[in-house]
C-alpha cells in the first residue's frame, strides 16, 4: 500500500473513535476507578490527608474474584462426531494434540487470567493470531481492548483491527531510529527534542496490510508491511449487550462505589471530631491537669464528658444501603467471598447468589469458548498457509501425560480447520458439582463413557486415555486370571496333579515385575510353552515306521497318537473298536436281581 494511502486510513481510523467516544470514556472511569485515581473521576472527593479511597476497592476485588473463575482453559478436542474406522481416530488424536501445541506454545494458561479480567472490566477479550517466522508456527496473542476498534462485515467476520497507544519519543526513536529525527522533532531552539513526552501511535490492521503510523507526526508511517494471509487474524469475545454500546461489568457501580467512600470518609472525620472534642466540665473544677494518670477533683464527676456529635442512625443504614448496591451492581454475592453471616442468611438464599455467580461464568465461558475456538481455526489456517510442507515436532502434555509428535500441515491439516472447545457439559458449576452431575447421566446410562471425557474441563487427550483405560482393564483381566489359577493350586494338590509348575510360572511374573518388564510381557514370557523335543528319525523298514513315522514308537500312529489299527476315537475301546467292560457291567434293578445287557457303539471324534 502507498504512503499516500495513509491519510485515507487517519480518517477511517478517526470515524471508528468518534464512534466509539461514549465506551472510550466508560473504558478510562472503569479504569480510573481501579487504579485509585478518583481525582479525575470526580474531582475534590478525596481531601489532601486522604489522597486514596478508604473502603476496599470492590470493582478491583470483584474483576478478580471473577476473573480466577473464568480464566481456566476449555479441553480442546477435534473430533466431529462419531468416528469409526482407525485412521480417522489417529488423524484427530494427532490434530487436537496440534491445537494443544498452539495453546501451549502462545503461553495462553498464563494470558487467560488477564484476558479474563479484560472481558469483564471492558466488555470484550481479543484473540490476535500472529505468525511467528523465526519457530515456523503460529501465535496466539490476548490484547488489551482498551482503545481498540474492530469493524465487523455482514458475516459477523472481523474486517479491520486498529488499536492506539502512547509510548515516549525517546523509546520509539530508539525502536525505529531510521525516523528518529521525524519522532523527537525539533524544540522553539532549534535542538532536537528529549523525547520525554509521550506520542500517539496507530496500528491499523486489514486484509490488505498493516500499517503502523503517528498522528501527531502528520501521519507518519514507521511501519508497512503487506497481509499475507488474506485476512484480519483476530476473534473477539463480547460480553451480551442490549444496544450497540460495549459495556463492561461494573460501568454503573463506579459512583455508588465513590458514594460508599463518601460517607466512610464522613464517618471517619465524626469520630475524629469526637475524640478530640473539648472537655466540659462542671464550675467547681479550678485545674484541669493532662497525662496518664490525672486526676480532676469535682463534686460532680457525673458532668464531666467530651463535647461531641454522635453519628446518627440514618448515617449506618445508608452505608448499609450502599453497599448492597455495589454488590448488586457488581453481581457478586457475599458467598463467593466467603463473608456469610449464618445467623441472617438461610442457604437458600445463599444457593439463589451463587446460582446467579454460577450463570455468569457459565455465558462469560460461552463467549470466551466460542472466539478460542475461531482463534484455534485461525492457527491451523495459517499453519498450512505459511508453512504446508515443512515437518514440525510438536511436544507438550495432555492431561499429565507428555506427548511428542511430528506432522506435515498439508498432510495432517489437510483444509480441515474445526476444532471444539468446551467447558464441560456442566459449564458454570463448581468442580464437585459437575462431576456428581456427570457420573449420574453416566450411572443412568444416558450418556456414553466418551461423551463424559470430552466434556471434563481439562486438557485431555480422548483417544489416547481410552487406549490407556482399555490396557488398564485388560492388565487387570490378566492379573484376575492368574489369581484364580492360583486359587486352584490345592485343588490340584488334591486330585493329584502336580502344582509346582503354576507357582513357578507366577514366581517368574514376580521376577521380572521387578526388573521392570511390563505385566503383558512378564505373563507371555511366563506362560510361553516349551517347545517340543526333537527325536532322531527312524531308517525305513523299521518295525512301526509305517505307522508311526519318524521318531513315533512302535505301534503308535503318528498323527493321532493312538496304536496303530485303531480308528480315531477308539483308542480306549477294546480290539476293532469292540465296546470295553464298563459298558458290558451289569445293572442291578430295583429286586436286586441282575440286570445283564451289552450294547455296541462306535465312536468318531468331530
Amino acid at each position: 500500500m502507498a504512503v499516500r494511502d495513509i491519510d485515507k486510513i487517519a480518517q477511517r481510523v478517526s470515524a471508528l473513535r468518534r464512534d466509539a467516544a461514549e465506551r472510550d470514556m466508560r473504558h478510562q472511569m472503569v479504569f480510573d476507578a481501579r487504579a485509585q485515581k478518583l481525582n479525575n473521576i470526580q474531582s475534590g472527593s478525596l481531601p489532601d490527608a486522604w489522597p486514596r479511597q478508604i473502603t476496599s476497592n470492590v470493582i478491583d476485588t470483584s474483576a478478580r474474584q471473577l476473573a480466577e473463575n473464568l480464566a481456566p482453559l476449555p479441553s480442546i478436542n477435534c473430533s466431529t462426531g462419531i468416528m469409526t474406522s482407525e485412521r480417522s481416530k489417529k488423524f484427530v488424536a494427532k490434530k487436537t494434540k496440534i491445537a494443544h501445541s498452539y495453546v501451549a506454545d502462545s503461553k495462553l494458561r498464563t494470558q487467560m487470567p488477564t484476558g479474563a479480567d479484560w472481558y469483564l472490566t471492558y466488555g470484550a477479550l481479543i484473540f490476535v493470531v500472529e505468525p511467528d517466522f523465526k519457530a515456523g508456527k503460529p501465535r496466539i496473542r490476548i490484547e488489551n481492548p482498551m482503545k481498540s476498534y474492530i469493524e465487523y462485515d455482514l458475516a459477523g467476520n472481523v474486517r479491520s483491527r486498529s488499536k492506539v497507544w502512547r509510548e515516549t519519543g525517546r523509546q520509539l526513536a530508539a525502536k525505529f531510529p531510521e525516523h528518529a529525527a521525524a519522532i523527537l522533532g525539533r524544540d522553539q531552539y532549534g535542538q532536537t527534542g528529549s523525547g520525554d513526552g509521550e506520542l500517539e501511535l496507530v496500528k491499523f490492521s486489514d486484509s490488505y496490510s498493516d500499517v503502523l503510523y503517528m498522528p501527531e507526526r502528520q501521519n507518519l508511517v514507521l511501519l508497512e508491511t503487506p497481509n499475507l494471509f488474506g485476512k484480519v487474524a483476530a476473534a473477539v469475545a463480547e460480553k451480551p449487550r442490549w444496544d450497540d454500546q460495549q459495556r463492561g461489568q461494573f460501568d454503573d457501580v463506579i459512583y455508588p462505589m465513590l458514594a460508599r467512600n463518601r460517607v466512610a470518609m464522613l464517618a471517619l472525620q465524626a469520630t475524629q471530631q469526637t475524640v478530640r472534642a473539648p472537655l466540659a466540665i462542671p464550675t467547681d473544677v479550678q485545674r484541669i491537669p493532662m497525662g496518664d494518670d490525672a486526676v480532676i477533683r469535682t463534686n460532680s464527676p457525673d458532668k464531666i464528658r467530651r463535647v461531641g456529635q454522635d453519628i446518627p442512625q440514618a448515617a449506618w443504614q445508608q452505608e448499609s444501603i450502599l453497599d448492597r448496591e455495589v454488590m448488586r451492581g457488581t453481581r457478586t454475592p457475599a458467598a463467593a467471598t466467603g463473608d456469610v453471616d449464618a445467623s441472617i442468611i438461610t442457604g437458600r438464599g445463599v444457593d439463589a447468589l451463587n446460582g446467579g455467580y454460577d450463570i455468569q461464568i457459565a455465558t462469560g465461558q460461552i463467549m470466551i469458548g466460542d472466539a478460542l475456538e475461531r482463534a484455534i481455526e485461525l492457527c491451523f489456517e495459517m499453519d498450512e498457509k505459511f508453512w504446508p510442507d515443512t515437518k514440525k515436532t510438536v511436544s507438550g502434555t495432555v492431561n499429565g501425560t507428555p506427548f511428542e509428535e511430528s506432522y506435515t500441515p498439508s498432510k495432517d491439516i489437510k483444509g480441515n480447520y474445526t476444532v471444539s472447545v468446551s467447558y464441560g457439559f456442566a459449564s458454570g458449576m463448581n468442580p464437585n458439582q459437575a462431576l456428581v452431575f456427570l457420573l449420574q447421566l453416566r450411572g443412568d446410562q444416558l450418556v456414553s463413557r466418551d461423551f463424559v471425557r470430552r466434556q471434563l474441563p481439562q486438557e485431555l487427550d480422548v483417544s489416547a486415555m481410552e487406549a490407556e483405560v482399555d490396557k488398564e482393564q485388560v492388565t487387570d483381566a490378566l492379573k484376575q486370571g492368574i489369581f484364580a489359577m492360583l486359587s486352584s493350586a490345592g485343588i490340584m494338590a488334591q486330585q493329584g496333579m502336580d502344582p509346582t509348575a503354576v507357582l513357578a510360572q507366577a514366581a517368574s511374573i514376580i521376577e521380572m515385575r521387578e526388573k521392570g518388564v511390563p505385566m503383558h510381557e512378564a505373563v507371555l514370557k511366563a506362560f510361553q510353552p516349551e517347545p517340543p523335543p526333537e527325536a532322531a528319525a527312524a531308517p525305513p523298514g523299521t518295525p512301526g515306521a509305517e505307522e508311526g513315522g519318524a521318531g513315533v514308537p512302535f505301534g503308535m500312529n503318528a498323527t493321532t497318537g493312538a496304536p496303530g489299527g485303531i480308528a480315531p476315537g477308539q483308542a480306549q475301546m477294546g480290539p476293532g473298536g469292540k465296546p470295553d467292560l464298563m459298558s458290558m457291567l451289569a445293572g442291578l434293578s430295583s429286586s436286586g436281581k441282575p440286570a445283564l445287557s451289552t450294547s455296541v457303539k462306535r465312536s468318531v471324534p468331530a
